[in-house]
């Protein structure tokens, strides 16, 4: 379909503030634009803001999984949020592989440190289940958990 040069230099103008304000996948300006404007006048804006390189998913992914990370969101959380932003599973595989399992392990001993020691008692089963379902549903995986605590754990033991 045919478009007027006014319909499509507004949604080009539309497209360009909404990335003015920070970084879209493909998919999130998409959404933003279809509220407004015809499926294929859509796509055709979408198209144009990556090729002149106002989307670069890739970036947009790796920035983000840092970003939750240091947030101390674990790998499930993480790929659940990129996910939802219509990021492409290749993608987010990319950035998980480049985090090992230790760097979330670190990241759960620090979150243990900080925020759960004052309530965590080793030799209560339940406070430790408390602590545990606080960091899955951080999005930690239970096996890092498991190591995270048994580290902290000994630890504390040796400190004594």
């Amino acid at each position: 379909m045919s478009y007027s040069d006014s319909e499509r230099i507004r949604a080009k103008r539309r497209a360009l503030y909404i990335l003015g304000a920070r970084d879209h996948s493909k998919k999130e300006l998409y959404d933003k634009l279809i509220k407004n404007y015809p499926t294929d006048l859509c796509d055709m804006v979408v198209d144009m803001m990556e090729e002149l390189g106002y989307i670069d998913e890739e970036k947009y992914a790796e920035k983000l999984y840092r970003q939750y990370m240091n947030k101390g969101w674990g790998k499930s959380k993480i790929r659940f949020e990129l996910r939802r932003r219509g990021l492409p599973d290749s993608l987010i595989r990319e950035n998980e592989e480049e985090y090992e399992s230790e760097d979330f392990i670190e990241k759960i001993k620090e979150l243990i440190e900080k925020k759960y020691l004052s309530k965590l008692d080793f030799s209560d089963r339940d406070s430790v289940m408390r602590v545990t379902a606080a960091l899955a549903r951080r999005g930690y995986g239970y096996e890092d958990i498991k190591l995270a605590l048994s580290m902290v754990e000994e630890e504390l033991e040796d400190e004594e």
